[in-house]
């Protein structure tokens, strides 16, 4: 593989932008279909094309696998560096996700919350799960979506953990891994590979850290470490260029996602197409297709807001509706085109005011605290 390639792919990953925008839609559409009653004009089509929509998570948790893989590649695992890689992750994420999950409470305010809102609201911005069931969820967050940004946040903190170890870090991680998705499960008898299956231990965060859903982020971690590996990133690279391989291992992933064979957050089952649809990209279509349309990397750069909002969004017109006197728009195909449309309009501007703009923002604050800091030390 020339290394010309290479440099010039991670100048711009843009295979990856388009999976996520991809997998964005994928879980907007699953959701928003419910607005459609089961007879609705072309409920039939999206039910059949996007009724594995929450697979979509997983393939999310496997690129974000990947993607700690290559931005932490070179990173020197000192003190600084490392609580530095922490605030950097939680700028990128918790901004938008703070910013809309107080306004979807507000908005629920007028509709119904539960006493315990306030409690709900304080460990779903802190990235806690809220209860001890059902697997994988573990109560969902009061921004329904936040489930898995607990998931997302914590695969993080084993980032950061394994860094202390410097050239060992992934040996520390993977012993991590061996000891919370296999060792903890075996000792209590309840191991297993289904996320959704996953016995309740007591306790919340410990149900979460030893869900196999985690799987799906090892697997990205271990692409990731065979991208960056010549020989295996040859060898990978050499076999889906055989003949049809390639277009063979997606049509079979996308053959699972409509089938719904195999159905699951596990890594022998969505993982497992995920898995493979990232792989077919990451190692032969980057080097092949040159150029994406401009408006499915644009989806995959505000597929986080398209992430937060369409839930928000769907709830909100529906409430508008019903509060201007006119229920009968509140659901419907129409309503599902509108609340998609709405979606991808209140994205765009959250992506370019919050993700950009006030991440941004937050960076240099960052920067700047850290280049006082190296001035107060050199200076005496």
């Amino acid at each position: 593989m020339g290394q010309e390639l290479r440099v010039a792919s991670e100048s711009r990953l843009n295979s990856i932008q388009v999976l996520r925008g991809i997998a964005a839609l994928y879980v907007t559409v699953y959701h928003l279909k419910d607005v459609m009653a089961s007879d609705a004009p072309f409920r039939r089509e999206i039910d059949f094309l996007f009724g594995s929509g929450p697979a979509g998570v997983s393939l999310f948790f496997v690129i974000s696998g990947f993607i700690m893989v290559y931005i932490t590649r070179n990173t020197i695992p000192t003190g600084a560096n490392i609580l530095r890689f922490i605030a950097k992750r939680l700028i990128r994420i918790w901004p938008a996700y703070a910013v809309v999950t107080l306004a979807y409470t507000l908005l629920q305010s007028r509709l119904s919350l539960s006493p315990e809102w306030p409690m709900q609201l304080g460990k779903s911005l802190l990235f806690l799960p809220l209860a001890t069931t059902p697997a994988p969820f573990y109560g969902y967050a009061l921004l329904n979506v936040g489930w898995s940004l607990n998931y997302e946040i914590y695969f993080y903190l084993l980032i950061a953990i394994s860094l202390l170890f410097s050239r060992l870090r992934w040996y520390a991680f993977f012993l991590i891994i061996s000891v919370t998705l296999v060792g903890i499960p075996t000792y209590y008898g309840v191991f297993t590979l289904k996320a959704d299956k996953m016995s309740d231990l007591g306790m919340p965060y410990l149900n979460m850290v030893t869900n196999p859903i985690i799987w799906n982020f090892v697997c990205g971690v271990f692409l990731g470490l065979a991208y960056y590996h010549r020989a295996w990133h040859e060898r990978i690279s050499g076999f889906l260029s055989i003949s049809l391989v390639a277009p063979a291992i997606l049509c079979l992933a996308i053959w699972q996602f409509l089938s719904g064979f195999f159905g699951g957050f596990g890594p022998f089952e969505w993982g497992l197409g995920s898995t493979a649809i990232f792989s077919v990209f990451i190692f032969h279509y980057q080097e092949r297709i040159l150029k994406y349309p401009s408006w499915l990397v644009a989806m995959g750069d505000m597929s986080f807001s398209i992430y937060l909002l369409h839930v928000p969004i769907v709830v909100g017109l529906g409430f508008l509706f019903r509060k201007l006197g006119f229920p009968v728009y509140a659901e419907g195909t129409a309503m599902f085109l509108l609340s998609l449309a709405v979606t991808l309009i209140a994205s765009r501007l959250t992506y370019e005011f919050i993700e950009v703009k006030l991440t941004s923002y937050l960076g240099r604050l960052l920067h700047t605290g850290r280049r006082a800091v190296l001035k107060q030390q050199v200076s005496p």
